[in-house]
């Protein structure tokens, strides 16, 4: 970063601390800031040492992934240490258990806001919110009751985000943030307080720019979000919410193993600044714009049950640019949208709470991509090489009503639900490219070209069926309990499309159509059986759990021995099992400790064709980039208003192929935040914090692309190194 910035930066901060010596005295009550909350099915005790604004894991406040890394049998990896870059294969690095939720082109996300559906993959909808905009971040993994993770996919785990609501009294929020490889980032929220008659509002703003630690390029993002409530009456209330998003990203270059067995020359490996050069880094970035709006109006039907209407729309537009095998560069432009609504009602009948609900959802696509554009290079500009992929605009379209109850007696709580998914694939027209030039991509669906029926899927493929849970939890005394469940989940897989096109010539040798590949697609499931207890103490709390799961019909490579060429094929069954244990311990005012631990086994239960047609012999080996072992824990030690927490995250081995070849030693990682708050100068509160990301600089590596189709191979990246952030909120 600039010199100056953080001379000044630090020079605030040091300017606070001594105004905060000289009104030791001050009678002002003190403000606590606001704080996102972890919970759900874990993350309870993570939220009792993390501190405010989630900042000491995330100091960035780009990415909710960030913030939960620290849960037990997540796994969240990264190669840019502020998560506007992070992405590998169009989607997040991300796992629950070892089950990557959104690997093969499933364009449903990991996240939910206010347990809707509002972002979609691929596209920019990865960092289009502000974290300081909301107030609990619910966690799920394995099973989940039938009203939670609503939407085209749920395996795996869900997370859900509340946005926080206006506040009662008129407030303001500002944050200035500067770090190393010239980040910076500027927050401001207002909060207009009760205006009269129950309407509430705010407005929040954000900035943030970082250069990339390596090679040429950065990577900026604007975003706005806007919120209003009205409550009518007691028994009619009104909220709506808007979010606005612009990003231009600058991805880093994904290596090859060879590559990065050499990890002093991988972290200086990147895309080069010679346009004549297929890997220019000016030829891969990505540029998106979001919207997104949803409402919610609420209304009280009688004492204990009300109607809940949240209508929801999201466009994403813009494009992704990257370097491809074959000395090519390819132009993947973006249109797309979603909108649905979630009607929901809460009742009780006398000792059961019922929840009923309806979600109708539709996305456009892609995925699967309705344009591809190939350039090669000419000079330093780019000529159409042609098109690649030229197809219809179709949607994906969901209904999904569930019902799900709770009934307690003594001390025994039954929760259990079902709901039942609709789900339809949409159909794909694939036209014939000869002619059509350098367009745009309505130009080119314009000129009204041929269909290629061959490569079109022109009915859809449906899927419908029932999905239940069911816990049965136990207390024991006053502090304890015990917890036995068994839920299923789902997802289907799209990216066969992309794969036939690039083989067509031998399938249509063959006499195959695209139409008899998407309609032998199967929707995968997973059973999951989990056995939990919560123990506390007067300061003490510990969680264990261990977890078997079932997957059917999991997507692998299926070579095809009669083709001699291999497409994805929801052929293949896995089993997931393990262990998770998470901690607290408090043993004085000052001192909060917490840590998790995790063994997660995720593996083929059978042997499968390998990309040579050979059979090969996988079963028991554990998943690609799923490690094994996982261990994590904070400490948190406060002596006044200044607060001092080291973090440490290991992850054991990981495999880059499912054969076990390439192997990724582990890797243990440390961080160190400094955080001094203070309510002072006339503000409810003013937080300075000093964060140290990869304290000792470790090399390591982070990303692993496995599912990849733009090669077929896997590809890797380093994390981020060390990184130094510096920042002060003041709130008013």
């Amino acid at each position: 970063m600039k010199k100056t910035s953080l001379i000044a930066l630090l020079a605030l901060l040091s300017a606070t601390a001594n105004a905060q010596d000289n009104q030791a005295d001050s009678a002002s009550p003190e403000y606590i800031a606001p704080e996102i909350t972890v919970s759900g099915k874990k993350g309870d005790l993570l939220q009792n040492v993390t501190g405010k604004e989630s900042a000491l894991l995330n100091p960035s406040q780009m990415s909710v992934y960030k913030v939960i890394n620290m849960m037990p049998s997540i796994s969240q990896q990264s190669v840019d240490p502020y998560g506007l870059a992070d992405t590998v294969n169009y989607h997040e690095a991300f796992r629950f258990r070892g089950v990557e939720a959104t690997a093969g082109s499933a364009p449903g996300t990991t996240a939910n806001v206010e347990g809707l559906p509002v972002t979609g993959r691929p596209g920019g909808g990865a960092t289009i919110y502000d974290l300081e905009n909301f107030e609990n971040i619910a966690v799920y993994s394995g099973v989940m009751p039938a009203n939670i993770g609503l939407g085209i996919a749920d395996v795996g785990g869900k997370i859900d985000m509340t946005i926080k609501r206006p506040e009662e009294k008129f407030g303001v929020t500002f944050k200035q943030s500067a770090g190393s490889h010239d980040f910076s980032r500027t927050f401001m929220r207002i909060d207009t307080g009760e205006l009269g008659g129950g309407f509430k509002a705010f407005a929040s703003g954000s900035t943030s720019y970082a250069e990339k630690w390596k090679g040429y390029g950065a990577s900026n993002r604007n975003n706005l979000m806007f919120g209003v409530t009205e409550q009518f009456s007691d028994k009619l209330k009104l909220e709506a919410f808007a979010t606005y998003s612009k990003g231009n990203i600058h991805p880093y270059k994904a290596l090859s193993y060879d590559e990065i067995q050499d990890l002093d020359n991988a972290y200086d490996t990147d895309y080069g600044n010679d346009p004549t050069k297929y890997d220019y880094y000016g030829y891969n970035k990505n540029e998106f714009e979001d919207w997104m709006v949803m409402g919610n109006l609420e209304v009280k039907t009688g004492e204990q049950s009300k109607l809940n209407l949240k209508p929801y729309y999201w466009s994403d537009k813009g494009y992704y640019m990257e370097s491809i095998t074959g000395g090519k560069v390819r132009r993947w432009d973006i249109d797309h949208g979603l909108k649905g609504i979630l009607a929901e009602y809460n009742t009780k009948l006398g000792k059961v709470d019922l929840d009923f609900g309806y979600l109708y959802h539709t996305q456009e696509r892609p995925g699967p991509p309705t344009s591809w554009k190939n350039y090669t290079v000419s000079g330093s500009t780019l000529q159409l090489g042609g098109w690649a992929i030229l197809s219809n605009t179709s949607s994906h379209e969901l209904h999904e009503p569930f019902i799900e109850a709770k009934y307690r007696t003594g001390d025994w709580l039954l929760e259990g639900g079902v709901k039942y998914v609709n789900y339809t694939l949409p159909s794909i027209l694939t036209y014939d490219t000869t002619g059509i030039g350098d367009v745009s991509y309505d130009d080119a669906v314009a000129a009204d070209p041929a269909i290629v029926a061959a490569k079109s899927a022109e009915s859809t493929k449906s899927f419908s069926r029932l999905f239940p849970d069911v816990t049965i939890t136990r207390s024991i005394g006053d502090n304890s309990s015990v917890h036995l469940a068994y839920g299923e989940n789902y997802v289907t897989h799209v990216d066969i499309y992309p794969y036939f096109i690039s083989q067509y010539a031998t399938f249509h040798a063959h006499n195959i159509t695209f139409q008899q590949l998407w309609d032998e697609r199967k929707m995968e499931i997973s059973r999951n059986f989990e056995l939990g207890l919560k123990m506390n103490g007067s300061n003490w709390s510990v969680s264990p759990t261990v977890y078997y799961a079932i997957h059917n019909n999991k997507q692998a490579i299926f070579q095809d021995p009669a083709l001699g060429i291999s497409y994805p094929m929801n052929n293949a069954n896995a089993t997931g099992y393990g262990f998770e244990l998470e901690g607290e311990y408090k043993p004085s005012s000052k001192l909060k400790c917490y840590g998790s631990f995790s063994w997660n086994r995720f593996c083929f239960d059978e042997n499968i064709h390998s990309e040579t047609g050979a059979l090969i012999d996988v079963k028991g080996n554990q998943a690609p980039d799923a490690p094994e072992f996982m261990a994590k824990g904070i400490v948190s030690y406060t002596i006044g208003e200044f607060t001092i927490s080291p973090v440490v995250r290991y992850s054991s081995e990981r495999y880059g192929d499912v054969q076990h070849q390439q192997k990724i030693d582990g890797a243990t990682l440390c961080d160190l935040d400094l955080t001094w708050s203070k309510a002072m100068l006339g503000f409810r509160n003013v937080d300075c914090s000093l964060s140290f990301i990869n304290l000792f600089d470790k090399k390591y590596v982070s990303l692993i692309s496995t599912s990849d189709y733009k090669t077929l191979n896997s590809s890797y990246q380093p994390g981020a190194p060390f990184t130094v952030v510096a920042s002060v909120a003041v709130h008013y």
